[in-house]
């Protein structure tokens, strides 16, 4: 760690500053979960990773393992409540505890709202909604046992504005916020902080796989940065909520997206 090969995304944090933690990540197989749980492994975490698919997880483990630290891969559905205990009392017995959690297990599809089927408004609300809430749970009444600990619920720009062809996502994803803003103010006493960042529109392959193959370059015409997010630029956020740098910070929204959300400017 801290060598010439670690990402421009983690090398202004210290190489310790999570050691002798724990950080589950939802989602970690792929995507911004991958990024930001080998950002978390360069920064001394010890790493959970979990998701629906083991095939994802068990090449991220051995990266992650490179790092020096221990890993840890359980195969969850965030969408069943028993699955998610167990992932989470597989965790603790195998890392010990759970200092950290990030919420970023998630699922879309585009479709025009009037043609979203109930099943498949279930299928994707009942992973971003109910699976954050389900992981906030379970996670959190161990770290309410254990005095303390930092959530990130990982959100979308889509969340406070209009969602078209994908209602379900941004319905879903302004609940997880707003569950997390009242998990924020109810456990602060306890010690726990609890934050969303929100992604725009960020290149993965599930991203790339929902917008048919291809990212549309009229897109880029709303984001002021030019370009479109990488997993990569989502990390260092997540990691300073989740340190004591951040350690007065909860209840917040911290948007990663170009700065698409902001008005246009009339002289482009």
């Amino acid at each position: 760690m801290g060598s010439k090969e670690t990402p421009a995304a983690t090398a202004v944090f210290a190489e310790d500053l999570f050691e002798e933690e724990v950080a589950l990540v939802t989602g970690g197989g792929t995507g911004i979960g991958r990024a930001v749980a080998l950002g978390f492994a360069e920064c001394g975490a010890d790493v959970a990773i979990a998701s629906r698919d083991m095939d994802h997880l068990e090449p991220v483990v051995e990266e992650i393992e490179e790092k020096g630290v221990q890993a840890c891969a359980t195969t969850v559905d965030v969408r069943e409540y028993d699955a998610v205990e167990a992932m989470t009392e597989t965790v603790i017995a195998e890392l010990g505890g759970i200092d950290v959690l990030v919420n970023n297990a998630g699922a879309n599809f585009l479709t025009p709202t009037a043609s979203l089927t109930p099943n498949g408004w279930r299928s994707v609300v009942g992973t971003i909604l109910d699976g954050t809430a389900y992981c906030t749970f379970a996670v959190g009444e161990h770290m309410i046992a254990t005095d303390g600990g930092a959530i990130v619920t990982m959100g979308a720009t889509n969340a406070v504005r209009g969602a078209p062809y994908h209602a379900h996502s941004g319905a879903g994803k302004a609940g997880a916020h707003n569950l997390t803003q009242t998990v924020a103010s109810e456990w602060a006493t306890h010690g726990i902080r609890a934050n969303t960042v929100a992604p725009g529109i960020v290149e993965t392959p599930g991203v790339i796989e929902a917008a048919g193959g291809e990212l549309p370059e009229e897109f880029l015409d709303d984001i002021p940065a030019g370009r479109f997010g990488t997993p990569t630029d989502c990390v260092p956020i997540v990691l300073f909520l989740c340190s004591q740098a951040a350690a007065y910070v909860t209840g917040g929204y911290f948007t990663v997206d170009g700065g698409q959300l902001l008005a246009p400017t009339p002289f482009d």
